[in-house]
């Protein structure tokens, strides 16, 4: 199936919206083209790890030319990593403890199983 016209803009308006991609930091070509690159590497190792992990495929359509479905950089961190916690001090050992959430520990348990692998 050919890619529908515009089906990038998606990607494009991720990488300028969340890994900063239109930003211009120094007045050095070098340092800019390095920011660039950067920002693409950010968003590729991001969707590596979807695809491993939580990405789940879709049926292709002509306006749906994505074979699966990725969450955004302004979505993932919320089921990943924005949690309630506090730091516990047990035993002379600093320890992280998150609320208990069954939902959570499923979806942990399955990145974890989905890295292991």
């Amino acid at each position: 199936m050919i890619a529908g016209r515009g089906a990038p803009e998606k990607t494009y308006g991720e990488l300028k919206g969340e890994f900063a991609f239109d930003v211009v930091p120094t007045h050095h070509y070098g340092a800019n083209s390095a920011w660039q690159y950067l920002s693409v590497l950010a968003h590729n190792l991001l969707r590596s790890f979807q695809l491993q992990t939580l990405a789940t495929t879709m049926a292709r359509s002509r306006k749906r030319t994505y074979a699966f479905a990725f969450r955004s950089m302004r979505t993932l961190p919320f089921p990943l990593i924005a949690r309630a916690g506090w730091l516990a001090r047990i035993d002379g050992h600093t320890v992280l403890r998150l609320t208990e959430n069954p939902a959570t520990r499923t979806l942990y348990d399955w990145v974890a199983h989905a890295l292991a692998a």
